[in-house]
């Protein structure tokens, strides 16, 4: 079997930043352990694997280790591949276990995707994350009710790039932070900034992640009274983001480039 293969950067438009995502296209979906053979192989955080359903999109992602329930850059990658395939198009319906995702191409080329927005809930912050991080001035701590997703808000005072998180404990750890955790802060440059950590799907730090950016948008927009957020990850690899919030949906917005075509032989 010979599959149309790409690596995409997703988030950013040079080589070098941005989360790279792979994207393999094929008239109907491999087996399942055929896909995560292929997304361990492609060694990307996570593979989107799209395959045509009736004048839509059928997508599913997997991490080196499983698959994913949802996943924005990934995302991101595939609609800059199939607008490539389709330069007249500019609206592309993806179908997913969870329901349906919009991608829409704006005029400065970047790729617009409606994702549902993550409700939160506040929690008390466990004695672990001291473990995980070392010690962090906290203001708030929240956890998504869509996603699970954890998010530490920290002080204004933090810089995220000093904190080297023990990957090796938090892969030891099973609780109710192991669906993924972030730490986020207000920025004097964008809006707020963050960085996000899930090696119990065998990515110790994702580059730039679109799915936690449904709750990142949530918290972000009820803090500042802001319908419009522009947001940084600020990883090894980063990447920027444009937030729109409405109607319980958020549009995240970047721009993508393809840095690598071909042919993946199984």
């Amino acid at each position: 079997m010979e599959l149309e293969t790409y690596i995409v950067n997703a988030f950013a438009d040079a080589p070098g930043r941005g989360n790279r995502a792979g994207v393999v296209l094929s008239p109907e979906h491999p087996a399942e352990e055929v896909m995560q053979v292929l997304a361990c192989d492609i060694g990307a955080s996570e593979t989107a694997f799209v395959a045509p359903e009736a004048q839509s999109w059928n997508i599913r992602w997997f991490s080196p280790l499983k698959e994913m329930p949802l996943c924005g850059h990934a995302t991101l990658a595939a609609s800059r591949v199939l607008f490539g395939k389709e330069p007249w198009s500019d609206l592309l319906v993806f179908r997913y276990a969870g329901g349906i995702l919009q991608a829409r191409r704006h005029s400065d080329d970047s790729i617009g995707m409606d994702f549902p927005l993550d409700e939160y809930l506040k929690c008390p912050p466990d004695p672990v994350f001291n473990d995980f991080f070392g010690p962090l001035q906290l203001t708030d701590c929240i956890c998504g009710q869509r996603t699970k997703k954890v998010v530490l808000v920290a002080s204004d005072g933090t810089d995220l790039a000093d904190i080297a998180p023990d990957f090796r404990r938090m892969t030891e750890y099973r609780g109710f932070c192991s669906n993924g955790i972030a730490i986020t802060k207000a920025s004097s440059v964008f809006d707020f900034e963050s960085r996000y950590f899930n090696p119990w799907a065998g990515v110790n730090e994702d580059p730039v992640t679109g799915s936690v950016h449904t709750l990142l948008a949530k918290y972000w927009s009820d803090r500042l009274n802001k319908k419009c957020l522009a947001a940084f990850q600020s990883s090894g690899r980063p990447g920027e983001l444009l937030l729109s919030v409405e109607d319980g949906k958020v549009e995240i917005r970047g721009k993508a480039r393809i840095v690598l075509q071909g042919t993946f032989f199984i």
